[in-house]
């Protein structure tokens, strides 16, 4: 094979001037997981008769909370000592029971203050003979 021709070798690369960086044109949202929902509504939960003042407490909870997690902490409120409880979104009837599977945002409660109220069955014991 024949020689190369003279100065016709790899040539030196001139210097290139470094690509400009274009800002981009849309942000980015930030990125909130669903399990994170920064919506609150402070639950005033009261026995519905008689009145009490005692078994009555405020719990902040997020619109999505199930009624059966409401029922829990009112059987914890009591001790363990209450069972088939009925729970009232605002307004105590026994027409509008809600289920237990329910959850405050399908009653309608998104945001701000609602009062729930309850009622319940006494667990028979030695004491309550």
């Amino acid at each position: 094979m024949g020689k190369k021709a003279a100065g016709k070798g790899k040539k030196g690369k001139a210097a290139k001037a470094p690509p400009v960086i274009e800002p981009p044109k849309f942000s980015h949202p930030e990125f909130k997981p669903a399990r994170l929902d920064s919506r609150v509504v402070q639950a005033t939960i009261k026995l519905a008769a008689p009145v009490c003042t005692l078994l009555e407490f405020t719990k902040a909870l997020p619109p999505t909370t199930k009624i059966s997690h409401i029922t829990d902490l009112i059987v914890k409120r009591h001790g363990g000592s209450i069972r088939e409880v009925s729970v009232c979104v605002n307004r105590f009837h026994p027409e509008e029971i809600i289920r237990p599977d329910e959850t405050l945002e399908d009653c309608g409660i998104t945001g701000g203050e609602c009062v729930v109220y309850y009622d319940f069955v006494p667990l028979t014991g030695a004491l309550l003979q």
